[in-house]
């Protein structure tokens, strides 16, 4: 059984861990302190009978670093993580997964590895992948559900798990 993994299911992954998060949160905090400085340099510069040209400089200097933050913090989300990797030209392409027999064969850069059953101590299904775990508990390869062509071999790769590894609950 083969399958294609896409780099966009494992952009979309990091865009969930913490050091992401906290990225996007401080490049939000500094959008809205740098929308409400353009709006109260907007304000200040209306209010002049004789426009100063520093006041609108320093408008439109905090306007492009407002831009700035909020495209940070839409390209730190799921969808732009997954987004940016479609746009990359250069993006390594994804390894072809078979499930087999003998374990798992990972194929990438024309170069083939297999990694059996044995090195794996579990498998997570959830809604919309299967992940196998390493010994240290961390995920070792992820199978994403949407990129099997059909529903028989979803469940024929439950089968093969259910028989090679021991489900394990995801952990909330």
């Amino acid at each position: 059984m083969r399958h294609l993994a896409r780099a966009e299911d494992l952009a979309a992954g990091a865009a969930l861990s913490p050091r992401v998060r906290r990225s996007r949160d401080r490049a939000a905090r500094k959008a809205v302190v740098g929308a409400a400085v353009t709006v109260g340099l907007v304000v200040l510069q209306g209010r002049y009978d004789d426009p100063t040209h520093l006041v609108y400089l320093a408008a439109c200097i905090s306007g492009a670093l407002t831009g700035r933050s909020l495209r940070t913090v839409l390209l730190s989300t799921p969808w732009g993580r997954r987004w940016s990797v479609r746009r990359a030209v250069d993006a390594r392409p994804d390894p072809e997964v078979t499930v087999g027999d003998d374990g798992i064969v990972l194929v990438a850069d024309g170069r083939s590895h297999l990694e059996p059953w044995d090195t794996f101590t579990g498998h997570i299904e959830t809604e919309r992948q299967f992940i196998l775990l390493r010994a240290s508990g961390e995920p070792a390869v992820r199978l994403p559900k949407r990129t099997f062509p059909d529903a028989a071999l979803v469940a024929e790769c439950r089968r093969l798990l259910a028989e090679r590894l021991p489900a394990r609950h995801e952990e909330k």
